[in-house]
């Protein structure tokens, strides 16, 4: 056995209880669960086998459609609205002022804030008596107060701006990484050229900034379409079922309603449609990425 051979027989021996360790904690449960979605089955004794009615009653289940239909809001919100707040903070912060690193460390601190903390102490500010609805008062906008979580039309467009205050600073972190990438001698060269202003970012900027979008886009759609903590802690749901999304939905099947037969059905439909959006979104932004 030459020692290329060898080399290569002691890397796999150490990887070999990293991958046992994964196959039993990922790939079996996994196999499992697509056993138990078509079963009846509330956790405790045999599963019942029932076929594809699960999933006929995921699609006529009112708190998973809306949940879907909350979660691709979210989705779209986010690839619309938060990814172009965040590339244009981004671009404002890869300029040269001075207070540059004190606003940079201000955007992104809410992203080290543990996001059970924040959903408390803005649960408090958004009651009817809390803290935005004084400041409303103060500058004379009390007609517009309102018990923002606790109101139909107003608990998830409060949960998505919630959002916002994380996301935007995450997701303008890895844009300004992107942007620091370019180097300066295309501007350069473009301006010698004659381009000025959204030439630039049109020609030069945002092609060069493809691979950087590729994975905001792919961050952004993922953590829109598995959102949980923030509506399970503000509203549960709530009002009706305004505020649900889909892995809320999954969760309260299985561990209100103990029916984890249906939840593992919900949740490899939520499974599929991640994947089948991410693939998607990947193959159309990668087609426009340029490598450096």
């Amino acid at each position: 056995m030459n020692l290329k051979r060898k080399q290569v027989v002691a890397a796999s021996l150490f990887l070999v209880p990293a991958a046992a360790i994964f196959l039993l904690f990922f790939y079996v449960p996994f196999i499992q669960s697509i056993y138990y979605s078509f079963t009846d089955w509330s956790g405790i004794g045999a599963p019942t086998f029932i076929g594809w009615d699960n999933y006929l009653h995921v699609w006529k289940d009112p708190h998973m459609t809306e949940g879907l239909k909350n979660s691709l809001k979210m989705a779209i919100f986010g690839l619309l609205v938060q990814n172009s707040l965040a590339l244009l903070v981004a671009i404002s912060l890869n300029r040269q002022f001075r207070t540059r690193s004190f606003i940079r460390t201000a955007f992104y601190l809410p992203v080290i804030i543990s996001l059970v903390v924040a959903s408390v102490v803005w649960g408090q500010m958004l009651q009817f008596d809390g803290f935005i609805n004084a400041v409303l008062n103060q500058i004379g906008l009390g007609a517009i107060t309102e018990d923002w979580l606790g109101n139909v039309k107003t608990s998830f467009p409060s949960i998505i701006l919630l959002t916002q205050w994380q996301a935007i600073g995450y997701c303008a972190i890895i844009y300004l990484a992107g942007l620091q990438a370019i180097p300066k001698d295309m501007y350069e060269a473009a301006e010698i050229e004659g381009a000025r202003g959204f030439s630039l970012f049109r020609y030069i900027t945002l092609p060069m900034l493809m691979p950087a979008v590729s994975i905001v886009l792919f961050l952004t759609v993922v953590g829109a379409l598995k959102l949980f903590d923030l509506p399970y802690i503000l509203t549960n749901g709530g009002p009706g079922t305004s505020s649900y999304t889909l892995f809320l939905a999954v969760y309260n099947a299985a561990f209100k309603e103990n029916n984890y037969g249906y939840a593992t059905a919900g949740g490899i439909v939520l499974a599929i449609f991640i994947v089948i959006v991410s693939i998607v979104q990947l193959t159309f932004t990668r087609r426009k990425e340029v490598e450096l």
